[in-house]
């Protein structure tokens, strides 16, 4: 299980975990541990990419909502106006 590290090192050690460790075990360790981190390294470029895409989707849904708005303040202003002067009369 990858969750339970005291687990992993009783399964990557030939001894049991009171006995010393042995250069094997200690380089099984080190090839697990080297591993796990080429993981970890492959993953960053992906997670940077999407946030960079949901940085771009976000900001493309903020100026469409502004314009919106912009949109029904310009309306009612326009339609307030429109409204005086018709009273106004």
């Amino acid at each position: 299980m990858e969750n339970e590290p005291e687990q992993n090192l009783a399964d990557d050690f030939e001894h049991w975990p009171n006995e010393p460790a042995t250069r094997n075990d200690l380089r099984i360790l080190a090839t697990r541990i080297d591993r796990r981190f080429a993981k970890i390294d492959t993953q960053f470029p992906a997670i940077r990419l999407a946030i960079k895409e949901e940085s771009l989707n976000l900001k493309e849904s903020f100026r469409m909502e502004m314009y919106k708005f912009a949109a029904v303040v310009i309306g009612t202003g326009v339609a307030i106006l429109g409204l005086t002067g018709f009273f106004s009369r």
